[in-house]
């Protein structure tokens, strides 16, 4: 049965197949860790999914981390401008000066 792929190239069954077991033994032979996903299509699924569940897993403690950290800059920025106002209000000493300066 032909398969079109969109680029105009019609492939039969067998072409298909040899296609993907040379592309199978290229990732084998690339030495890439995760080969196991070509050679078992429902071992493969379970594998993305499980990684997929763990990355979103991962991006939600990221945006939990971000959000703490947002925070603890907002409440730093108020307490740099809540001391800027303390020393710009308080009167200077004897000698003019203000201190800390």
């Amino acid at each position: 049965m032909p398969c079109n792929q969109g680029s105009g190239v019609i492939m039969n069954d067998v072409a298909l197949k040899e296609r993907l077991a040379e592309l199978r033994d290229a990732i084998r032979a690339s030495g890439v860790p995760d080969a196991r996903y070509v050679s078992d299509p429902v071992l493969s699924s379970d594998l993305i999914s499980a990684e997929t569940e763990s990355l979103e897993a991962d991006l939600d403690q990221l945006r939990l981390q971000m959000k703490y950290m947002l925070f603890d800059l907002e409440a730093t920025r108020r307490e740099n401008r809540y001391l800027r106002q303390m020393l710009e209000t308080r009167p200077p000493n004897a000698s003019g000066e203000t201190p800390g300066f």
